[in-house]
């Protein structure tokens, strides 16, 4: 009897000092469809990250996981190609990333220097059985962990015509976060109705981000962060690269989103040198 497969997101703090927030699906064959079944909204160090995956995910059943962190970084300073590939295809959504390098990262590591993204990976590949391969096909039976960025997958999910502003550094904008967390929770109950769907418990979505403050809200806006991670790792799973690119390559960076025809085809124009 086949092992039924399991999508795992965590939006990863760059350091430990950080929270970071986790979220669980698990498809059902029977119903073709996929349910929220655990998440955490705090999670702290890099031992309580692996243990956690490896409760929630054990071997050897395929499982796939898509972190929100820079997983893949070989330059010291100015961007990943991946990073400049994103940001120029979403820029008319304001979906663009945060350049990517080890002067920036090894600020926040734990020692000095330390990428996070990356300790972790070599982690989860040898304590948890996982592959680092970005490139997943459709219905695949593997155990797969790469690097997503949730921002633009809304844009093309919710068919959005710019990000939600419901991020703690954006209220400058003079934007209604809690309207901006109010949306995003209306989207995200919506996929019970997308393919491939997933169920989410209301206890999730229901929760008045008007009367949540501090430390509270900001795990709260971490944890819709995951479940959008761990959607992601089923919507790629269901469609493989059909309707989900690369931005860059495993060697040099990368980071994973949905894409539609049209913006795939802005992805693989070149830049000019």
């Amino acid at each position: 009897m086949s092992v039924e497969p399991i999508f795992v997101g965590l939006d990863l703090a760059w350091s430990s000092r950080h929270n970071t927030a986790g979220a669980v699906a698990r498809w059902d064959a029977a119903t073709g469809r996929a349910r929220l079944t655990a998440w955490r909204e705090e999670l702290g160090s890099n031992d309580e990250i692996v243990e956690w995956v490896r409760s929630v995910a054990p071997r050897p059943g395929p499982a796939f996981v898509a972190i929100d962190a820079p997983l893949v970084v070989p330059n010291v300073s100015g961007a990943r190609q991946g990073d400049r590939l994103i940001s120029r295809t979403f820029r008319a959504y304001q979906a663009g990333t945060h350049p990517a390098n080890r002067t920036n990262l090894g600020r926040y590591g734990q020692p000095p220097g330390d990428i996070r993204g990356e300790t972790l990976t070599a982690r989860f590949v040898t304590e948890a059985g996982f592959e680092h391969d970005p490139y997943v096909e459709p219905e695949a039976t593997r155990r797969q962990i790469y690097e997503c960025y949730p921002h633009p997958a809304m844009v093309v999910l919710f068919n959005l015509t710019t990000t939600l502003k419901y991020k703690r550094k954006l209220k400058s904008l003079g934007n209604d976060r809690y309207e901006a967390y109010e949306t995003l929770q209306g989207h995200l109950a919506n996929l019970a109705r997308a393919d491939p769907g997933l169920d989410v418990p209301p206890e999730v979505l229901s929760r008045d981000t008007r009367k949540l403050r501090g430390k509270a809200l900001k795990h709260y806006e971490d944890l819709l962060d995951a479940l959008m991670c761990a959607y992601i790792a089923l919507y790629y799973w269901r469609w493989g690269q059909e309707r989900v690119h690369v931005f860059g390559d495993l060697a040099t960076g990368y980071i994973v989103a949905p894409v539609t025809p049209e913006l795939k085809a802005a992805a693989l124009v070149p830049f000019e040198v």
